[in-house]
């Protein structure tokens, strides 16, 4: 947690302003991960890999004159997930090449959290901070195989409270396409 404080005084004669805060929230990003896995039968699989989400950036700028001193205040928050994936998979095969799959298991995450805030009263402050879960995941998708060893994958995978309490936890939806070697 952020804490900042400022003792105010009062200024005679000075009305207190404060223009309009403007913030953004960018919760969308590009991800990556590989995996290995066994298949036991035509109906069950396991697979364990990695997986980097990709991150989530809020930007916040406020700018006023509380204390009869023009002041411009900014805070950056920074988020983080990746780690190491375990599932079992559920395959339905639908004809020679065409299968789809459901997906349950675990990602061991590890959740970084970084913020930044900068006034012109204060020096700027950093606080940076990580913290590790478990957090359950589920998915759905489909494979093609061509030339025998190949699978093209399409796969929806969501991450339920993905994050740390500490760094905040929100539910996170993927939707991957990957190709698949077996042997």
């Amino acid at each position: 947690h952020i804490y900042a404080c400022t003792q105010l005084s009062p200024t005679p004669n000075v009305q207190p302003t404060v223009a309009p805060m403007t913030s953004r929230l960018d919760d969308s990003d590009a991800g990556f991960g590989f995996f290995a896995g066994y298949r036991f039968n035509t109906h069950f699989a396991v697979e364990g890999g990695y997986i980097d989400v990709g991150n989530v950036k809020y930007r916040a700028n406020a700018s006023g004159n509380v204390t009869g001193i023009p002041t411009d205040a900014v805070l950056n928050v920074d988020t983080d997930t990746s780690g190491i994936t375990v599932a079992a998979l559920g395959v339905w095969p639908l004809s020679y090449r065409w299968e789809v799959y459901g997906r349950a298991g675990a990602l061991f995450s590890s959740n970084e959290f970084r913020a930044f805030y900068d006034d012109v009263e204060q020096s700027p402050r950093r606080a940076e901070f990580s913290e590790n879960d478990v957090d359950l995941l589920a998915g759905v998708g489909t494979s093609y195989t061509f030339l025998e060893i190949y699978d093209v994958r399409l796969e929806f995978q969501r991450i339920f409270d993905a994050g740390d309490k500490t760094t905040a936890e929100a539910d996170l939806d993927m939707i991957s396409v990957g190709i698949t070697v077996v042997f």
